[in-house]
């Protein structure tokens, strides 16, 4: 083959490699019906035999080509693509086992549902006996999170304003509703029993 043709080939795979993963992002964008993240190991924890999935694939050719580009300039085309080969395979595997792994392993800090109750919170939009409003809490790390809220049968107002400081005395996890009362009914009712 010409070098022209090894230059086509690899400037290919460089576009190629960079072309895969921006239509995974544009079509993640569009919805979940198209997802192309696709792992070699299942969703088990990325412990399969090699460290790799589509994007570190992608890498690894966009590597193969950069190189092997490279390569043409002082090389015979057969030592090139042999060195391109090794480059490409290894920046496969460094991807996937130093970025995409730990990223697969790492916990979020974002609180469960479960975790919610007994936490203080404020009123975001009004919540009413016949109306679900929301609350906004503090999450792990510190940034507001908010959560579908309603009264707990117990609370005399009808209406808890926006602003209101509350506590979350229920959960359900399935409909993703917290039941809250003010704080100061639960201190109130805390200052009644200590007596």
């Amino acid at each position: 083959m010409t070098l022209e043709t090894w230059q086509i080939i690899y400037l290919c795979c460089i576009g190629g490699g960079l072309a895969v993963p921006l239509l995974d992002v544009l079509i993640g964008a569009l919805g979940s019906a198209f997802d192309l993240d696709l792992d070699f190991d299942g969703d088990s924890g990325f412990d399969g035999p090699a460290p790799v999935n589509l994007m570190s694939i992608c890498f690894g050719v966009v590597v193969f080509g950069a190189v092997g580009r490279l390569c043409l300039l002082g090389l015979p085309p057969f030592a090139g693509v042999a060195i391109a080969a090794i480059a490409g395979i290894a920046g496969c595997y460094l991807l996937g086992r130093y970025v995409i792994r730990p990223l697969k392993k790492s916990r979020p800090l974002a609180q469960s549902m479960q975790d919610l109750k007994w936490k203080e919170g404020v009123v975001k939009l009004e919540i009413r006996k016949d109306f679900v409003g929301t609350i906004t809490m503090l999450s792990a790390i510190g940034s507001k999170v908010t959560f579908s809220a309603k009264l707990a049968p117990w609370v005399e107002e009808d209406i808890l304003p926006v602003g209101q400081r509350i506590l979350v005395v229920g959960v359900d996890p399935d409909k993703r509703i917290c039941t809250v009362c003010p704080v100061e009914d639960m201190e109130q009712m805390t200052m009644h029993l200590d007596q």
